[in-house]
């Protein structure tokens, strides 16, 4: 059951992923022509809920049974294990998503807008498919699981509708001008040879001050489950309230400076794989994991050509390999840059023979030497190797490749980062103007 139910979570946001499309799939503005599951368990343990109302909406209610609920489908996709404690941090942050539900089917039947029973049966078929649920049936497997299947209805619904409104509601208002295409561009350029990573991240807000410790704590929840095992785009799907929320988490590709100083703090020394966080930000906490990491090209990488330098010691009789690899570690951390390679050499190591390699085109470098530095950034070693005559480090002191820059693909990422953030801030507005009344501690 456990692959099941991971895949079910990962891949719960294929509705969503028609929102992110729709920046690209509309039309361009007329001036703009040019420009990471459960296992097979005992019962579910069950939390001690009266039936009663535990928040109004405007005019719309949520029970103690739409809550439960929803409890028990964040707890199956997320693969958290399903405890009374588990539940209890969870509480607040489900009642909040349920609450924003009910903000964005309102404000889509306002807008007369309309999600058909074949539209969610579509999407419903669309995730059993893709999750490779035992016969295809989604309904009985969420009712094997002790779950309402209109739990997973009325979520899909809100989405969809949620999706309407923001294109109909949000996109004419979003303008991109060849300015900030151009500013993206020459950014791309001033970060070539540098590090990027590919992020998922969950984002909770602190609203308020009142709001912090509950935060934290949900916060802190969510880092000990993925760290325990829980697939982190799953946990970002349910309760997430960054941009990339809908999609697992998933930002895309992103450099130093594009997410915040607390953040950009830790990003460099997270390998793949690596989650850190929560990371408090002004706005909230942030829990991180990269996915990969990358040096940043504009071009095709095959096509690229690399400036090397090397060092290189010969194995005698007199040196150990290992002593020679861990003097070659030493070296590594001692330059600092390109510049102080040969200086550091001849007054330090003496015995290591330094040599300009020149530039190197990686398509027709041996695929061991290619490997080894198109990821290297640009002023760093690779790690010490050891040949069958030396130890030997290479130095990556520069690079170029012929720029195949997609301007459009550009712009269409601009278009969809301003179309998410004026969603949130057109939820975040509803939510101020709205009644509520919550009854629930």
């Amino acid at each position: 059951m456990k692959k099941v139910a991971v895949s079910f979570a990962l891949l719960a946001t294929l509705w969503a992923t028609e929102a992110s499309a729709q920046w690209a799939r509309q039309p361009q503005p007329a001036n703009n022509a040019a420009a990471l599951g459960a296992h097979e368990e005992a019962p579910r343990a069950q939390p001690a809920f009266d039936s009663r109302i535990v928040a109004v909406v405007n005019d719309a209610i949520i029970s103690t049974t739409d809550l439960k609920a929803r409890l028990q489908l964040a707890v199956l996709s997320s693969g958290m294990p399903d405890s009374p404690d588990v539940q209890k941090k969870l509480l607040p942050q489900v009642l909040r998503t349920l609450i924003d539900e009910q903000l964005q089917l309102q404000e889509g039947k306002k807008m007369n807008i309309s999600v058909t029973p074949d539209d969610v049966r579509t999407a419903m078929a669309r995730l059993a498919e893709d999750n490779k649920i035992p016969g295809g049936d989604m309904e009985a497997f969420l009712r094997a699981h002790g779950i309402s299947p209109s739990t997973l209805r009325t979520q899909i619904k809100a989405t969809l509708m949620w999706n309407k409104v923001v294109v109909h509601e949000v996109r004419p208002h979003i303008d991109i001008g060849d300015d900030e295409v151009d500013a993206v561009i020459q950014r791309m350029r001033a970060n070539a040879g540098k590090q990027e990573y590919l992020i998922s991240e969950i984002f909770l807000p602190v609203d308020k001050p009142a709001d912090e410790e509950q935060v934290k704590t949900l916060a802190d929840k969510l880092a000990e489950e993925i760290r325990g095992g829980a697939v982190f785009g799953a946990v970002a799907r349910q309760f997430s309230q960054g941009l990339g929320a809908a999609t697992g988490g998933d930002i895309g590709w992103t450099q130093i400076g594009q997410l915040g100083a607390e953040i950009d703090k830790v990003l460099p020394s997270l390998e793949k794989g690596a989650i850190a966080g929560p990371i408090r930000s002004p706005t909230g906490y942030h829990l991180i994991g990269v996915r990969d990491r990358r040096t940043i090209a504009l071009g095709d990488m095959k096509e690229m050509t690399v400036k090397l330098e090397q060092i290189f010691r010969p194995f005698t009789d007199a040196t150990e390999k290992k002593a020679l690899l861990n003097e070659a570690e030493a070296i590594r951390e001692n330059v600092t840059d390109c510049a102080s390679i040969q200086s550091v050499i001849n007054s330090r190591y003496p015995q290591w023979k330094y040599q300009d390699l020149g530039d190197v085109k990686l398509s027709e470098a041996p695929p061991w030497l290619a490997q080894k530095v198109v990821n290297i950034p640009d002023g760093h070693a690779s790690e010490a190797m050891a040949t069958d005559k030396g130890a030997l480090m290479l130095f990556v002191c520069g690079r170029s490749s012929p720029e195949n820059i997609d301007r459009n693909a550009i712009r269409n990422a601009i278009g969809s980062e301003k179309m998410e953030l004026m969603a949130r801030r057109l939820l975040r507005d509803l939510r101020k103007s709205a009644f509520l009344d919550i009854r629930i501690k």
